[in-house]
């Protein structure tokens, strides 16, 4: 292993790391929606159904979360990469154009993968990120867009199911087959 290292060298080594894609939106305590694109998102609990997100300490979008106490997770489709750099550029309105719905946990992204309804449990100071850990009240899924935004080692992607089997002994799932993809160039996702 190579020491010492540097955050450059940090988040590239990361970047081999395939993550998926969201948008996480809320509303400012104006009712005025806002949003951050988030590849820092995960399930943490299937019983209570816990999911956690990394949301930078000096994001503007952190203050809304906090008032809030809820947000919407929109997973990002295959097609959406416009979408998630929109979402990760500060100082605009990233609403812009991009069609969305309400709910009760924050605006619903159109064409989204899915969306998980979510209610913020607890939070922890994590260097120079804040953990967020939420309880899913709601979701749904859009099975209209199959294959999932995917980012890695600075790109946008997607990902088609392999007909090999996860575990030794198990059938492949009907219709399964192909690998993961490249798309184009994306930005950093950290909100």
């Amino acid at each position: 292993m190579v020491a010492p290292f540097d955050t450059t060298d940090f988040r590239r080594t990361l970047g081999y790391l395939p993550t998926g894609v969201t948008v996480i939106t809320t509303t400012d305590p104006f009712g005025r929606p806002v949003g951050m694109a988030c590849n820092s998102f995960m399930s943490v609990s299937l019983n209570p159904p816990l999911v956690m997100l990394c949301v930078g300490n000096a994001s503007a979008t952190l203050v809304d979360l906090r008032q809030s106490g809820g947000f919407c997770a929109n997973i990002l489709g295959s097609g959406q990469g416009q979408l998630c750099r929109q979402f990760s550029v500060k100082d605009i309105d990233r609403f812009a154009g991009v069609r969305w719905t309400e709910s009760a946990a924050g605006p619903e992204l159109c064409d989204a993968l899915a969306w998980m309804s979510c209610s913020i449990d607890v939070e922890h100071v994590a260097g120079d990120h804040v953990i967020l850990i939420a309880e899913v009240t709601a979701l749904r899924v859009n099975q209209d867009e199959p294959e999932p935004l995917v980012f890695h080692r600075g790109v946008f992607g997607s990902f088609r199911e392999n007909a090999e089997p996860l575990a030794a002994g198990a059938s492949p799932r009907p219709g399964a087959g192909g690998a993961a993809r490249a798309a184009s160039a994306a930005p950093s996702t950290a909100g």
